[in-house]
């Protein structure tokens, strides 16, 4: 299975570089493509890149605060996202995070640079490949093995060259993504009032996880019920923009808030031991 590797500038290539190094030793039927030291001498270099595009499953994008606004980074995002569901394309933070992307960076589902997330990301790619995915346990043990040397060959790059400690977006910028947000929800209808849009997209968020780590059979019972439990914040939160709506609602309301998120047994008695799947 391919998987486009793509990346602007200097730190982000070598960041590219490590990952298609480390990638086939994870999962071993990965062929990760990397310009453009992939591109036959000879071979026209904007048709090859093209057909790779077409052709892989999976597109990663080296973000870093010097590619952020990358005319290239941003070609082969939406060539990616034309050919493959947004799910897999997946652009990776390096040394910045979601507050930091603007413009149409922002639709993706992004990938810092963490060990969770990386995870994430090779259970994504993982399931791609069909019947020849690997087991969850099997996946876990061997992401365990190899994370290690990635993390180091990563942080190395990091802390040898990203030397700029300012913000990549300026307080200006966020200012005005934020008003602007602000009335694009006033002229939405049907949203309630004062709903903020990170309790939206943290509850999407997080209902994502959960379906990812239930479709991949990652995880115990309890686990399950700890991805719940993120989730209750920002419903609380959306549902006090509701609260004395109606009695019935009301009541919910109080349950959502009652729950302990603690596996029940057999007995009725709450116990933290996990049960495999």
């Amino acid at each position: 299975m391919k998987v486009f590797i793509s990346w602007s500038g200097h730190q982000s290539k070598k960041l590219g570089e490590a990952l298609k190094e480390w990638l086939p030793g994870v999962l071993q039927l990965v062929r990760p493509y990397f310009t453009p030291s992939d591109i036959e001498k000879g071979t026209r270099w904007a048709n090859e890149i093209a057909k790779e595009l077409s052709e892989s499953q999976v597109g990663i994008l080296c973000i870093t605060r010097d590619n952020l606004h990358s005319d290239w980074v941003l070609f082969e995002a939406g060539a990616l996202s034309k050919s493959l569901d947004k799910a897999h394309v997946c652009p990776i933070l390096f040394g910045i995070t979601n507050t930091d992307l603007a413009g149409p960076l922002k639709q993706f589902q992004t990938t810092e640079f963490s060990k969770e997330d990386i995870q994430r990301l090779i259970t994504v790619i993982n399931s791609r490949l069909g019947d020849n995915k690997l087991p969850p346990k099997t996946l876990d043990t061997v992401f365990e093995k190899w994370w290690p040397e990635l993390e180091s060959k990563i942080t190395s790059i990091l802390t040898a060259e990203d030397k700029n400690e300012d913000p990549v977006r300026t307080e200006r910028d966020m200012l005005e993504e934020i008003l602007q947000l602000s009335r694009v929800s006033v002229r939405r209808a049907g949203r309630p009032a004062g709903v903020l849009p990170s309790a939206v997209a943290d509850l999407i968020q997080r209902f994502i996880d959960a379906h990812d780590e239930q479709a991949n059979q990652i995880g115990t019972y309890q686990d399950a019920l700890d991805t719940l439990k993120k989730m209750t914040k920002p419903l609380e939160h959306i549902a006090s923009k509701y609260k004395g709506h109606s009695r019935e609602l009301d009541a919910l309301i109080d349950r959502l808030s009652e729950l302990d998120f603690q596996m029940i047994e057999s007995d009725g008695s709450s116990s933290d031991d996990e049960s495999l799947f």
